[in-house]
């Protein structure tokens, strides 16, 4: 793992959450930290494993150690779930959704309430899935193409994209929003971008710098700017479902890979050791954001209220999440999430993929 994309993962989950929970101005690092998971995916997949030659042994031993670092998590995350709803009597039992869901086959219907069911951050876990699924045949037969014919054939499928979500509402961008063959999109600028990492290593104006420092602020300027762009201009909120970020993950993706272990000043925060600790929880803090909103939201607020601790309502956060009560309070729901992370990486996440890896 690259250190400062770790880092990058733990500062998007980190904010992916608090907006989840009412922090509206980080509307817009949500959409951009979701892109970035599935090209980070498909880019540290491209420099692993390359897949010179596929063979069904090979195919099988990948598919089944990236099924192992899906399914555990999200088996464990959706009976916790199930089992918090059914505690407070929220508890809503749909066969269908259940099934698809259990099987990381819902992100497919285009039923909203089918796939944001039961602990509606799984559709990531279920559209990553088939992206690690495709992965060998993109690494045979789409990643050896010449770099020019793989930037054609994603232009082309970026004005698809880009013409579907125009004439697209709310409700069908957010289905796509989740759709796999979509997001795969992504996945595959993400294969590559690590090309144009081999490409651009003899470059003389990357290769020139000592470290990364000014490359870095570079990446850095082009994703600050598209967020203040999508927060002046709301006309531009439909696109920010993927096409607006290409060009700015695509960015900090190629500094990080260029500049690994040279990294410049924002490179040696992104590979401290809190970052790189938070990155390394980053999958369950992820998936376990609805869960600690429970948590707090009807255990822990009601204690603190008693104490004479103030919270508030939040109707986006209560609607996202399931909930009825007030209480949900960003600050506060958070340190509950990175520890019950903490702990299921530690006692459940780890052990259970060494258990059930293939080497």
């Amino acid at each position: 793992m690259i250190k400062t994309i770790n880092g990058w993962r733990a500062l998007f989950a980190l904010m992916i959450v608090v907006f989840h929970v009412g922090a509206t101005s980080f509307e817009e690092m949500t959409w951009a930290g979701v892109t970035f998971f599935f090209m980070a995916s498909g880019f540290l997949l491209a420099m692993k494993h390359p897949f010179n030659q596929l063979d069904g042994a090979s195919w099988r031993r990948f598919a089944w150690n990236h099924a192992v670092k899906l399914f555990p998590l999200h088996w464990l995350t959706l009976a916790l779930w199930l089992v918090a709803m059914a505690l407070l009597g929220l508890l809503v039992i749909k066969p269908l959704a259940l099934t698809l869901n259990a099987t990381l086959l819902h992100s497919w219907s285009l039923s909203h309430s089918i796939y944001f069911s039961y602990n509606k951050f799984s559709w990531f876990l279920s559209t990553l899935l088939f992206c690690y699924l495709c992965y060998p045949l993109l690494a045979r037969w789409f990643a050896p193409l010449r770099l020019r014919h793989k930037g054609i054939i994603l232009i082309v499928l970026a004005i698809i994209d880009f013409i579907v979500l125009a004439g697209t509402d709310d409700y069908g961008r957010t289905a796509l929003y989740v759709f796999p063959p979509v997001r795969l999109i992504d996945f595959a600028i993400g294969i590559t971008l690590a090309h144009v990492c081999q490409w651009l290593k003899g470059s003389r104006v990357l290769g020139k710098s000592a470290n990364g420092t000014d490359a870095e602020l570079v990446a850095v300027a082009l994703l600050s700017v598209m967020v203040m762009t999508c927060q002046s201009y709301d006309s531009l909120l439909p696109w920010t479902d993927a096409i607006l970020w290409w060009l700015p993950i695509a960015a900090i993706l190629v500094v990080c890979r260029l500049y690994d272990r040279r990294e410049g000043f924002i490179g040696k925060i992104l590979a401290s050791r809190p970052l790189q600790w938070l990155g390394d929880i980053s999958f369950e803090i992820f998936m376990l954001q609805g869960i600690s909103a429970l948590v707090y939201n009807y255990w822990i607020a009601p204690v603190m209220a008693h104490l004479g601790v103030q919270y508030v309502y939040n109707e986006v956060a209560a609607d996202l999440f399931g909930t009825s009560a007030p209480g949900l309070i960003v600050w506060l729901i958070l340190p509950v999430d990175i520890l019950l992370a903490w702990a299921i990486n530690r006692l459940f996440t780890k052990p259970v993929t060494r258990l059930l890896r293939r080497d």
